[in-house]
């Protein structure tokens, strides 16, 4: 074969893998099936995660069936997941007007409703009520009798964090206010934890002073209310937002009787016995405040606690102290980068 015949019978085969690929890719319409076929189809993305793919089979059905309450309740759902409530919203509310009474869609909508309004507020006073939100509002086990198949599915839906950083640019770690303690450097170790966080956040550049700026010895609320401190702190560093807050840790003996399981060595029963156990609790309380470095009015308070009992007497205080400190690190993210939510919704396939 000659080189103008080989290039042509490439041609023929790149031709060849084109249409292929163009069938493939068709529309529903290209199918050989009704759009039944289409809805296990389209389920089938939905539970894989692949919720663009599945909202598209959805839109391609909607157009033929505009008031298929089944069909607007899937819309729903992948608007949720893709993170558009405002347009879900308007579908759970169609789906519910077209179907009432159809427990499956009613369960999406309560949930839908209690978990964005919980954010909602989130963003409105920074409360961190939505921590628990979604679990509010269980699905019904029982999706409840009515047409359609369904399938329960696990959608992973867009948390904001609780401080919108857009306009700052810099993070300062100022030191914090602690109670003395011979336990722990409580202000420079809350310091150094901070500072390993934020600097995690791809959108705010964590100035590195050291030692970190020492803040006023004033009582939490007259600290937060010195905001010309903070726009001082702001203009000498070049700070946009500024971290520092209050930190409270303590340690006491937490011994006391507890039932203990034992067994006989006589008889080899287990038998439950009371005994002295010593123990010991440690607390960890955080108040934190992000401050504008060029306002100097707070932009965001929280206050964090965590507590842990350890056997023995003789516990590393360090060592709880980081542990605790650890335990705050997801609360701490969440404040200033946004996250995601597993929830479940119910979704037609039939």
């Amino acid at each position: 074969m000659g080189h103008r015949d080989h290039r042509r019978a490439s041609w023929r085969t790149l031709s060849s893998l084109l249409v292929a690929i163009a069938i493939l890719s068709a529309g529903p319409a290209a199918w050989p099936g009704a759009s039944g076929d289409t809805l296990t189809f389209a389920a089938d993305m939905a539970k894989r995660g692949n919720w663009r793919e599945a909202l598209y089979r959805w839109e391609r059905i909607a157009r033929d069936k505009p008031g298929n309450s089944r069909i607007l309740n899937n819309l729903a759902v992948a608007h949720e997941a893709l993170g558009e409530p405002e347009i879900a919203y308007d579908y759970y509310a169609r789906a519910v007007e077209l179907s009432p009474g159809d427990k499956r869609i009613e369960s999406n909508q309560l949930r839908f409703e209690r978990f964005w309004s919980r954010i909602s507020e989130l963003n409105d006073d920074g409360e961190v009520e939505e921590r628990s939100a979604e679990h509010t509002a269980q699905p019904a086990a029982d999706p409840g009798k009515g047409k359609g198949k369904v399938s329960r599915v696990t959608v992973e839906l867009p948390v904001p964090p609780r401080l919108d950083t857009t306009g700052f640019r810099t993070v300062l770690v100022a030191k914090f206010l602690a109670d003395q303690t011979e336990l722990v450097d409580v202000p420079n170790e809350m310091v150094r934890f901070m500072r390993s966080k934020l600097r995690k956040d791809p959108d705010l550049e964590l100035l590195s002073v050291v030692p970190a700026p020492e803040v006023p010895e004033q009582t939490l609320e007259d600290l937060v209310k010195n905001g010309e401190f903070w726009k001082y702190l702001g203009r000498e560093y070049g700070a946009d937002l500024i971290v520092s807050g209050m930190v409270k840790y303590d340690q006491k003996d937490h011994s006391g009787f507890e039932d203990v399981d034992r067994v006989d060595p006589t008889t080899g029963q287990k038998v439950r016995e009371s005994e002295f156990v010593e123990q010991e609790q440690f607390t960890y309380t955080v108040d934190l405040i992000f401050m504008g470095g060029a306002s100097g009015d707070p932009v965001y308070q929280d206050r964090m606690q965590r507590s842990s009992v350890y056997r023995g007497n003789n516990n590393d205080p360090v060592t709880a102290f980081h542990d605790l400190s650890d335990s705050l690190a997801a609360d701490v993210m969440a404040i200033v980068e946004p996250r995601t939510r597993e929830v479940d919704r119910f979704i037609f396939k039939k």
